[in-house]
């Protein structure tokens, strides 16, 4: 699975994959994105082997593997 597509909401992020799934994920689980404005948010860089997402100027990388995280409560995108 790779990243295609990265966007936000008030409250959450939301990663859109080549398998076509949308996942997303409460801002308040990564704080720095919490708290960056949404200027910041949108600031960010997919990897070059697309499975993680990089925001130079907030110091923050996230993985696609942290978006699986089991031990909190996955949400998804109502589309």
């Amino acid at each position: 699975m790779k990243i295609s597509k990265v966007w936000f909401d008030e409250t959450n992020i939301y990663l859109v994959l080549d398998s076509g799934h949308t996942i997303g994920n409460p801002l308040g689980w990564f704080k720095r994105l919490e708290n960056a404005s949404e200027a910041q948010r949108l600031r960010f860089e997919i990897g070059p082997l697309g499975d993680s997402i990089h925001w130079e100027e907030l110091d923050e990388d996230l993985s696609l593997e942290s978006f699986f995280d089991f031990k909190r409560e996955l949400n998804y995108a109502k589309i």
